[in-house]
């Protein structure tokens, strides 16, 4: 193994540590075996399309896991990968795919001539007519980008050792198996790689974020919900973090900060308020991987200025003047050596020579980045800085050319002239960058359409002329006076949440009338004052504001309406949460088919006496205010989320001229089909014929069960009542249960058990769709076949299910001589009380392998399966591999016992009877068997079918086989 390739330490870390959590994402977590494995095949597929040594990959994919699987399968094919920002204009990225042209990219984007299309770790589309160019030097691993003098990206190669030099050992911070650190920078930078590979190569945990910039309120939320206890936080905001809510910061052991000049008052008021936290100074040229100097900040430090450090391993860093090393504490050029540096830059090898020079230092030719800085080094072997030798800047943590912005804007149709000017605080280091010009209208809003975020101006200002000094050069001085100034508070103007945040928008942009139907953006808000801004909001308005949601509605008059909407009750962790496999499947399948009726629950009673319509409404509209997943809407775009919906529940009331009528308008109001993605997900509907009535709810299978069904009944009973219904946890409680049931149960164990049981699990040969028929088929069992299903269970230690499932087994064996197969077996998610009381879809399904329909190996089988079924389906399909096809993944049948209570309805003055409403099976498969045992009702037998997919033959011989054997003994044995 060698410890300078990347991906080489990460599949050690597999190796030693398989089931250590590599990834998490949301609710996904990813082991370093399943990371490892993922690339391993990943990397196979990459290799069939050209890419392989030498070559140097576009990327561009939003932050996930799917992008660091990406990442690390490149590494493993020996490539570079080129990580792009997809925000970034289509200008910028045109220019980076012509300077990587003939490169084969990983993009869903037309910017790429040959590129290949990844989803779900997997290729699927590919269009490549042409194998890679081979660059020199094989150890190259990845691509940074800067920006340029001209204002074109500099790509500065970068090799495995330049990254893997400062954690093999980390001294600077403490990485190793426990760090658990978000990964929040651009994805283009180099504090991408030290977020991501510095976790990755010390065997920790990295939290992949989606709210970007990281704000406060969000740095809060990993620390109590992942354990995040490392971060790196940009210079720009570790000050806003400090000034805006310090006390964010409790629960980390390590802060690491660079890209700017560390403020001491900041450095000192940081340490102050943690005094147990470990702040680290870094600094170091993109041109040598994130750091070369670094410094435990003390706090005698804030007395005066915070010193750049001391040189991380196999890094060697000087101080020159010309070619001569400066003696202590002389200023000169700061200068690297060491396995830090980049291999030059591509495409450009005269700035490459220019920029990397061989000099003679003590005898020994060196190789040497000359980084512009000035700086010095005392008696002691501690670095300081003495600022820059040109324009070149450090704002937000990227350093930036102005001259390479000045470019850009004077392209632009109109501009006639422009300067870019640096904004300098007390000590010296640049704040924000303002943009001065001459013609050119609206340049703000256009500017976004050419430059990258992080390089656009905070400040943009028309001027007449532009001022000369008595030198005859431009008075930069008298420009920057005559910004506004952004401290002067700006007091509301009334008292209405519209005026405070129309205060804080000016308070901020240095605006004392802010026009409330503006763009923040446009009014010169950058992604750090928007950090800035949603902090103060939240502290005023009491409720975390995402940074998003500012993007999504950036006016004042938005954000008010939003901030207008009640926010998520008391004790939630999120208004959003995340949907499990199965309900992602229910909304894909409802997405692509646009009405899928066959997935609607529906409940129905008959009605009759002195029912009050007007309060049978009020207890629907009770009922759906309770339940968190009956109002909500469902989304499925960078992840799939239940979110809380305004939308009223409908309630129809119609009329019908008697008994068949009645039955045929209340089936076609329950079949019509619901947009999950606007939501609520049901309905209720209640039809008069004479003097009685059908009352029915209709549930979309993403927000019901067999469970929610009794649930449901008596919330509607109790408020038709005039009692108070109690509120459900909402989803995001329930995921967070769900969560905590994953976290207690030893999933790597579970994994295995999967891996070994399902592996080669071969399909079931059903036979072919012939003929028509009915789709289900049921039939009343006696109570005495009821009785003596449940004497066999006793006797053999187990429940229904086993008896059913041997009974099914035998039956498909005599159908289709097969003999090794899978059955699907429900199982609900409802363990504590905070999974029992609310209505929604919380069951999955495991798969029970039968190669024996004799009870007693099918009750060990069954026993095996549940003992396990804490690993979603959907995980453990992927664990147990096998060939895609539309078929679904490992089986085809699924057995279900119902016996969840029944569901009772009790209206005042009424009398009430259950009538059997349009109610399909559960189409998760292309059978279906269950037996409805609810306690106080006769037992069914209900067998159903996908007739595009089974026969009728089918349904009914599964049907008689398996009432022949309820009805009979099931075999005990073999």
């Amino acid at each position: 193994m060698n410890r300078d390739l990347i991906h080489e330490v990460v599949a050690a870390n597999a190796a030693a540590h398989p089931d250590a959590v590599a990834l998490a994402h949301g609710d996904s977590r990813f082991t370093y075996r399943e990371l490892d494995a993922l690339a391993d095949r990943l990397a196979g597929s990459f290799g069939a399309v050209g890419i392989g040594p030498g070559a140097v990959v576009p990327v561009l994919l939003p932050p996930s896991p799917t992008l660091v699987v990406v990442l690390l399968a490149i590494l493993k094919r020996g490539a570079a990968y080129a990580a792009l920002d997809p925000t970034w204009p289509a200008d910028r990225l045109r220019g980076i795919a012509a300077l990587l042209a003939g490169q084969v990219a990983v993009a869903d984007s037309d910017h790429f001539d040959q590129r290949v299309v990844v989803e779900g770790f997997e290729v699927v589309a590919t269009r490549v007519t042409a194998p890679p160019p081979v660059i020199t030097d094989g150890d190259a691993a990845m691509v940074f980008f800067t920006s340029g003098s001209t204002g074109e990206p500099k790509a500065v190669l970068s090799p495995h050792r330049g990254t893997t030099r400062l954690f093999d050992p980390c001294e600077f911070a403490r990485f190793d198996r426990t760090t658990v650190m978000p990964q929040a920078a651009a994805v283009p930078w180099d504090g991408f790689a030290l977020e991501l590979w510095g976790v990755l190569l010390s065997g920790g945990t990295s939290v992949l974020v989606d709210e970007r910039p990281l704000t406060p309120a969000a740095l809060r939320e990993l620390i109590a919900r992942h354990g995040v206890n490392t971060a790196f936080l940009t210079t720009s905001l570790c000050h806003l973090v400090v000034e805006e809510d310090v006390e964010a910061l409790t629960g980390l052991r390590t802060v690491v900060t660079g890209g700017e000049k560390l403020s001491p008052w900041h450095a000192g008021t940081l340490l102050a308020a943690h005094p147990d936290v470990r702040l680290v100074n870094g600094y170091g040229p993109v041109e040598s991987t994130v750091f070369v100097l670094t410094h435990d900040v003390r706090p005698s430090d804030a007395a005066g200025e915070i010193p750049l450090g001391r040189p991380v391993p196999r890094t060697e860093v000087v101080v020159l003047q010309g070619d001569r090393r400066c003696e202590p504490d002389e200023v000169g050029e700061l200068c690297v050596a060491g396995d830090g540096l980049a291999l030059g830059y591509f495409g450009d090898p005269e700035l490459t020579a220019a920029k990397f020079v061989v000099t003679d230092l003590d005898g020994v030719p060196t190789r040497l980045y000359r980084t512009g800085d000035l700086g010095s080094v005392d008696a002691d072997g501690v670095f300081r800085f003495h600022g820059r030798r040109d324009r070149q800047v450090k704002v937000r943590g990227y350093r930036l050319e102005p001259a390479g912005v000045e470019h850009v804007v004077a392209a632009l149709p109109g501009v006639r002239r422009c300067a870019v000017v640096p904004v300098l605080d007390a000590t010296g280091a640049c704040t924000a960058l303002a943009l001065f010009h001459i013609g050119g209208d609206d340049l703000a809003a256009r500017l976004r359409e050419v430059l990258p975020a992080y390089s656009l101006p905070d400040h943009v200002v028309e001027v007449e002329a532009f001022p000369l000094s008595a030198n005859g050069k431009t008075d930069t001085a008298a420009l920057l006076a005559s910004l506004p100034t952004a401290a002067t508070p700006v007091e509301p103007v009334g008292d209405g949440d519209a005026d405070v945040v129309a205060a804080e928008f000016g308070a901020l942009l240095g605006v004392a009338d802010v026009d409330r139907d503006e763009s923040f953006f446009a009014l010169g808000g950058t992604s750090l004052t928007a950090v800035r801004l949603c902090t103060r909001l939240g502290t005023r308005f009491g409720r975390s504001i995402p940074v998003s949601r500012l993007m999504r509605a950036p006016t004042v008059t938005a954000i008010t309406e939003w901030l207008a909407t009640p926010p998520a009750p008391v004790g939630e962790e999120a208004a959003e949460a995340p949907l499990t496999s199965l309900q992602h499947s229910f909304l894909v399948r409802h997405l692509v088919s646009g009405a899928d009726p066959e997935n609607h629950c529906s409940l129905a009673w008959t009605i009759g006496g002195a029912l009050d319509v007007d309060r049978l409404r009020k207890a629907v509209r009770d009922v759906h205010a309770r339940h968190g997943y009956l109002r909500a809407r469902f989304e499925a775009d960078d992840e799939a989320l239940a979110v809380p919906s305004d939308e009223p529940v409908e309630f129809v009331a119609l009329a019908a001229t008697g008994p068949e009528d009645a039955a045929a308008v209340l089936d076609s109001q329950l079949r019509r089909p619901f947009r999950l993605e606007d939501g609520p997900p049901w309905r209720a509907v209640l039809v008069r014929f004479g003097d009685r009535w059908l009352f029915g709810v209709s549930v979309h299978h993403i927000a019901f069960d067999g469970w929610s069904q009794h649930v449901l009944a008596e919330d509607l009973s109790t408020a038709y009542a005039g009692g108070a219904v109690p509120p459900a946890p909402s989803p995001a409680a329930v995921e967070r249960a769900l969560r905590d049931l994953g976290a207690a149960a030893d999933l790597p164990a579970q994994r295995d058990f999967w891996t070994r049981a399902l592996t080669g699990v071969p399909p079931l040969a059903l036979p072919p769709v012939e003929g028509d028929g009915p789709r289900t088929v049921s039939r009343e069992l006696d109570a005495a076949v009821l009785a003596d299903v449940d004497r066999r269970a006793r006797e053999h230690g187990t429940g229904r299910l086993s008896v059913l499932l041997a009974a099914v087994g035998s039956a498909l064996v005599e159908h289709t001589g097969q003999t090794d197969f899978g059955v699907g077996v429900a199982v609900t998610r409802r363990s504590g009380e905070a999974l029992e009381r609310p209505v929604g879809c919380l069951v999955d399904t495991v798969c029970v392998r039968l190669t024996s329909t004799g009870l007693a190996e099918t009750t060990a089988a069954v026993h095996a399966a549940l003992a396990n079924a804490d690993v979603p389906f959907a995980e453990v399909a992927r664990l147990a591999g096998g060939p895609r096809t539309t078929r679904h993944p490992l089986y085809q049948v699924i057995t279900a016992v119902q016996d969840s209570p029944a569901p009772v309805l009790r209206l005042d003055g009424c009398e009430i009877a259950r009538h059997d409403a349009h109610d399909l099976a559960w189409p998760m498969a292309e059978l279906l068997v269950e037996l409805f045992a609810a306690p106080g009702t006769p037992a069914v037998l209900r067998v159903s079918r996908d007739p595009a997919r089974v026969a009728d033959a089918t349904l009914r011989a599964v049907l008689d086989g398996v009432l022949a054997r309820l009805d009979g003994p099931v075999p005990v044995g073999g």
